[in-house]
């Protein structure tokens, strides 16, 4: 059964949404995810990296007892580095991990207020509470005060 705070939740829900949608943080990740999308050079490195990952896999089953295991693991490490300073792979993990922290902020926000002890699970140490976690996770726990 559906009370009128829920639907007024989920409106609240869908203008916070749009909120964000309306962000710098969510313009630039979407610039960016278009780019990676789009750009040939990008997409030939992925699909390059992606060919490289599967040669390393065959490779990996029998570890450093296979006679290509280093010369390949130096290869993909050192193609993943040139992958990752790619300007375009660059500015979209650095979009992504701010549209990530604004959102990771959001929920930190949401949780507090509905309780100081409210588990928030996040990636940014700043917005997680583990010393308020409860005693399934092993932290410190109020329950049994």
């Amino acid at each position: 059964m559906i009370m009128t705070t829920d639907f007024e939740i989920m409106d609240s829900l869908d203008s916070l949404n749009d909120m964000i949608t309306e962000t710098e943080e969510y313009y630039n990740y979407c610039k960016y995810k278009a780019l990676l999308d789009t750009d040939d050079e990008v997409s030939k490195m992925i699909k390059h990296f992606a060919r490289l990952k599967e040669d390393f896999t065959d490779v990996e089953r029998f570890g450093k007892y296979h006679p290509d295991f280093s010369s390949k693991r130096k290869e993909i490490n050192q193609y993943k580095k040139a992958l990752d300073m790619h300007p375009i792979i660059m500015e979209y993990r650095r979009a992504e991990f701010q549209l990530q922290s604004l959102l990771d902020e959001v929920l930190f926000i949401i949780g507090q207020s509905v309780s100081p002890h409210a588990n928030i699970v996040s990636s940014n140490p700043f917005f997680s509470n583990s010393s308020n976690s409860g005693c399934a996770t092993g932290g410190s726990c109020s329950c049994a005060g």
